[in-house]
């Protein structure tokens, strides 16, 4: 299992175009990556990536989702309010493992279901499901650009501890760079301490984080990329706005 990847010098970068960001990381995020979305609560977290993941799903790449806070069909339903269908392509092209039902409800902590996460005290099943999902997917696609996302990786902080998920999030970057997927994992920011914060950024590939600001009497939003490996990007904050169709900046 863990010999899914070749290991070889990356001369050229493949990327994977976000079809929200890309004017501002030379095109797309490098395969073979680990990035955070982090930011305020409300700033448009959860609406980047499954914009994200919804532009992956239309043009066929494949994808693993990872629902932590919240259930399959609030993702689904949250999805119809800016046009983003993606009942037609569940259990092909995206593949949504519910790590939601056990935590908060607080049933047994084994399942017999492929599509439910166990105990997250132990971050080994997580990363277990992550796997045994890639080696599903490879065995019915040739695909090399599988994506996959965590949502969200803040209410684990509540079940294990930092040093099991520094150590996830370490094994997941090794998993990623070795079959060159490129993973996006969200966050709340101001909720952990600071140092946990600091920890998080230094493991993962890239960082793209989002704030809300007052201005006047009006909270406008912002984003800024940095961090992001052999991608050539702006650190200035840019302001941008969430429409009836996502994500739109204001460059």
């Amino acid at each position: 299992m863990e010999n899914l990847g070749e290991e070889k010098i990356e001369r050229t970068v493949e990327r994977i175009p976000t079809g929200i960001i890309d004017d501002l990381i030379s095109g797309g995020i490098p395969k073979g990556s680990v990035i955070l979305v982090i930011g305020d609560p409300k700033a448009g977290k959860s609406t980047f990536l499954t914009q994200f993941v919804y532009n992956q799903v239309k043009v066929g790449t494949p994808v693993i989702g990872v629902l932590v806070d919240i259930s399959k069909y609030e993702f689904i339903s949250n999805a119809l309010d800016f046009g983003w269908e993606f009942t037609p392509y569940l259990d092909d092209r995206i593949i949504l493992l519910d790590a939601y039902t056990q935590r908060l409800r607080k049933t047994p902590k084994f399942s017999f279901e492929d599509s439910i996460v166990g105990d997250l005290s132990n971050t080994i099943n997580l990363l277990d499901a992550i796997k045994d999902t890639t080696l599903k997917i490879l065995s019915t696609t040739k695909s090399d650009g599988i994506v996959g996302f965590v949502s969200s990786m803040t209410p684990i902080f509540f079940e294990t501890s930092k040093k099991e998920i520094y150590k996830f999030l370490e094994d997941l970057r090794e998993f990623a760079h070795r079959n060159r997927q490129v993973w996006i994992l969200e966050m709340n920011s101001g909720i952990e301490e600071p140092y946990v914060e600091t920890m998080v950024k230094a493991i993962v590939d890239g960082i793209i984080e989002l704030k809300l600001r007052e201005e006047g009497k009006t909270l406008k939003r912002y984003m800024r990329i940095y961090g992001m490996r052999r991608t050539a990007h702006k650190l200035d904050w840019i302001e941008y706005t969430i429409t009836s169709s996502g994500i739109r900046l204001l460059l």
